[in-house]
């Protein structure tokens, strides 16, 4: 049982970079990761290190609640003992709370979306809720994405130390040559001057149509809004038709998802990246290092376009590194979209100071670092 640990998470890993990336870093230190996920039968060919553990539990019922319970019973009795157990998201924490307490061993809660007081939940989720507000405080480290979250989550749970606050950010890598996007897109018949790219999930609360609506304003017709990931059919569907309605079909095109190695290959190739949340819940208000688009985008040397919050301002104030827009106004988004598209130094120069601070500080070795520290001190506890 040497240097083990179990984690536990009700969804695809390979769809939540912060673990795949965890995982990677954990095999670097040595450490041997178990991890029990959610079979949805959706893989992305993420390469995980060899000494890393996939364990995909089924668990199909003819309701969600009855098919988490089959997960948490089938993880209890598979999972079986480890150094330490680590609980991702609320759904994750309880059986791995369950666990660590069965065989007396340190418990981690990694919580990556906080369903905050006062959001609606279904009942099965809103019990998992209060599982995690009465238990969660007993967690020997709790592990947030965002400062401002994780100020939230601190006063809402009662936690007793600040929680750890690690930034969604990639491993360091070589700079890809954005090639694949353009690629992509010549495959479609498609060549513009100038993109403006969003990847990740494809869903409202991301300020997509606006940004449609947004196009029309823009200073050059071939310049255009280019998203990539997944996303149900029938909102799909939608974005689409708003970009017939609008008049801006030629300038927006939607790129089916790819893995998550793969996506390091296609944001090199955009010219700014969108990164605009409405404030929708707590995820969306505190989303400035939890975003992994951002963090991508700075690693790839990208400028960003982010919401007008104070947060998303003093990130790239800070780092001189994009331009924030007013989520909800078609006109603040052209005017910053013209800025940079239309300024090609100054995108460069923000570009590079984007890199340079991802290099510097974003890192996921540098933010991890402080983890694996931790990890290491509960495994010689353990012992």
């Amino acid at each position: 049982m040497a240097k083990r640990i179990n984690a536990i998470f009700y969804g695809n890993p390979d769809q939540y970079p912060p673990i795949v990336n965890g995982a990677r870093l954990l095999a670097r230190e040595g450490f041997e990761l178990q991890i029990f996920c959610r079979g949805d039968e959706a893989h992305w060919n993420v390469r995980y290190p060899a000494s890393v553990k996939i364990h995909r539990v089924k668990s199909r019922a003819k309701s969600s609640w009855a098919e988490y319970g089959m997960f948490v019973a089938k993880v209890m009795r598979q999972a079986g003992n480890a150094s330490i157990f680590i609980g991702h998201d609320m759904h994750g924490f309880l059986p791995a709370y369950w666990l660590s307490r069965r065989f007396d061993r340190p418990i981690i809660y990694h919580c990556h979306d906080f369903a905050e007081q006062g959001r609606h939940l279904a009942l099965g989720s809103e019990l998992v809720r209060r599982f995690e507000r009465r238990y969660s405080r007993k967690a020997d480290y709790v592990i947030v994405p965002d400062a401002g979250r994780g100020n939230v989550v601190a006063e809402q749970l009662r936690l007793s130390q600040k929680p750890i606050i690690v930034a969604n950010a990639p491993i360091s890598r070589p700079l890809a040559d954005g090639q694949a996007l353009r690629a992509a897109l010549a495959a479609k018949g498609k060549a513009f001057s100038r993109i403006l790219f969003r990847q990740g999930r494809i869903g409202p609360g991301h300020a997509i149509e606006s940004t449609l609506r947004s196009i029309k304003h823009w200073a050059k017709p071939d310049w255009a809004f280019v998203v990539m990931g997944t996303g149900d059919d029938s909102y799909l569907r939608k974005l689409n038709e708003q970009a017939q309605d609008v008049g801006v079909e030629d300038q927006f095109l939607i790129l089916p998802p790819v893995g998550y190695d793969e996506v390091h290959e296609f944001t090199p190739g955009a010219n700014l990246g969108h990164a605009l949340y409405d404030p929708i819940h707590i995820n969306n208000i505190h989303i400035t290092t939890a975003s992994n688009k951002i963090m991508e985008y700075m690693e790839a040397g990208v400028p960003l376009l982010v919401s007008d919050t104070s947060s998303l301002k003093s990130l790239v104030n800070r780092y001189q590194c994009g331009l924030v827009a007013d989520e909800t106004s078609d006109e603040s988004i052209a005017a910053a979209v013209n800025t940079l598209l239309g300024e090609p130094e100054k995108a460069r120069t923000m570009g590079f100071a984007a890199r340079k601070a991802f290099e510097q500080e974003f890192c996921y070795e540098h933010q991890f670092g402080p983890v694996i520290a931790n990890l290491k001190e509960l495994m010689s506890r353990a012992k």
